[in-house]
Order: structure tokens, then sequence, then C-alpha cells
């Protein structure tokens, strides 16, 4: 199976706050190498913002194995359409090209620790109608203990 890691699932290995997501997340991890792992570019665009160097370095050693995906034109015209179609708050478009970017690359799951915007049944309903609307293949979004 092909996933994608949104940047919530790199920030939840570290974050002490929330011990039982820290705790699911590294669990996870170790059941990576049953995947074929992508993350976007979006995700090494949001790490480097990270002001904390350390944190950032811990990131970008958790993350270097993996294989980066470009944002496409293609990616940029689907997530508009999930924007148009208010599934996706317009100020949230990183997390529309995160899912157009599953979609577009015909990977089977996109991995979040994002229930607002991404792992909640009614936006994969509405992403997966569009998907089917325009000829893309429909996707899954789960949380990291859903692959467990």
């Amino acid at each position: 199976m092909k996933i994608l890691l949104d940047t919530s699932v790199i920030g939840a290995y570290y974050d002490g706050r929330q011990p039982e997501r820290m705790a699911l997340t590294q669990e996870f991890w170790k059941v990576l190498k049953n995947f074929q792992v992508f993350i976007s570019e979006i995700t090494i665009e949001e790490i480097n913002q990270i002001a904390n160097k350390n944190l950032k370095k811990n990131y970008l050693k958790l993350i270097k194995s993996f294989k980066i995906l470009k944002i496409t034109d293609n990616i940029k015209s689907l997530a508009q359409l999930y924007l148009e179609a208010k599934i996706i708050p317009k100020e949230y478009i990183n997390d529309a090209l995160l899912i157009a970017s599953t979609s577009v690359h015909n990977l089977d799951i996109l991995v979040s620790w994002n229930f607002k915007h991404m792992v909640n049944l009614r936006v994969k309903t509405k992403i997966n109608a569009i998907n089917t609307l325009y000829n893309f293949p429909t996707i899954n979004i789960v949380t990291p203990g859903e692959l467990l």
C-alpha cells in the first residue's frame, strides 16, 4: 500500500503534550516498513518553518527515507475543486493540496491526525464524491492508529 503522511503525523512523533497520540505515532513508525511511504514538498516546507533547530533536525531525520511528491498543476486544480465545494476552507489550502496529492498520485491512504479537515466522515465522503466525478481514484484518510 502507498501512503502519504501529513505533517501532523510527523509532529506527533515528538509531541509530549499528547502522550497517547505520541505513543500511537511511535508505534505506527514501527510498521511503516509495510508501506510505500510518501511525503509532500508541503511537508518539507512546513518543517523548514519550525524555529526550534533540534526539533526540525529530528523531523527531517524521521522523513529522510521517504519519497517526496511535487505539487503539480493537476494537484492544484483538484485542490481548487475541494476548496470551491467548501469541503476544505480556503485558508487551509495545504490540506486540500495534500488530499489532492494522494488522489492524483494514486496513493491508497492519507495518514493524518487532522480531524477537522481530513480524518472525518463528512470530508472523506465529499472528497471521494469529487474524485469520482472528475475521474480520480477514491482514497482513504485515516489516523496512524488505524494502520496498526
